[in-house]
């Protein structure tokens, strides 16, 4: 009976591992298609594209959020770039493309990476610039998108 269920629980237990990598493969799939489809855009359109990385239990990545909402705000961003928003969760998702674009998020989120219409990379938040947006104003953020 002890041998039986040891070999069960191995079996599930085998299954299980089985089963992770392939949804973590789709997830990278999921986001590395977004983040294609996305430069494709920015590139048709001319437009630099800017990837968000952030997560909804973060409130500096709301704060964020609620500026870029702003009216002027959105029209920057609107008529020079395409945004794509990134969730990290506990920093345990979408982590692929935070690897292939740098590591942006490591010293906080929201981070942001800013891609040319080529697909050259042009900045990132690496250092940690926006992950106080919730101490931010609306003239703090816009002046950094200007300087894009």
């Amino acid at each position: 009976m002890e041998h039986r269920f040891q070999t069960i629980f191995s079996l599930l237990f085998f299954s299980t591992t089985l089963l992770l990598p392939t949804h973590c493969s789709k997830q990278r799939d999921i986001i590395l298609t977004q983040y294609e489809s996305s430069l494709a855009k920015a590139k048709s359109e001319n437009r630099k594209l800017i990837i968000v990385f952030g997560a909804d239990w973060c409130p500096d990545c709301r704060a964020l959020d609620g500026i870029f909402a702003d009216p002027e705000t959105k029209t920057l961003l609107d008529s020079e770039f395409v945004v794509m928003k990134v969730d990290v969760g506990r920093f345990d998702k979408n982590l692929s493309l935070n690897d292939q674009l740098g590591n942006p998020i490591q010293n906080g989120i929201p981070s942001l990476v800013v891609v040319s219409p080529k697909g050259e990379f042009i900045t990132s938040t690496k250092g940690g610039e926006f992950s106080n947006a919730s101490k931010m104003t609306k003239k703090q953020v816009l002046a950094y998108l200007y300087k894009l």
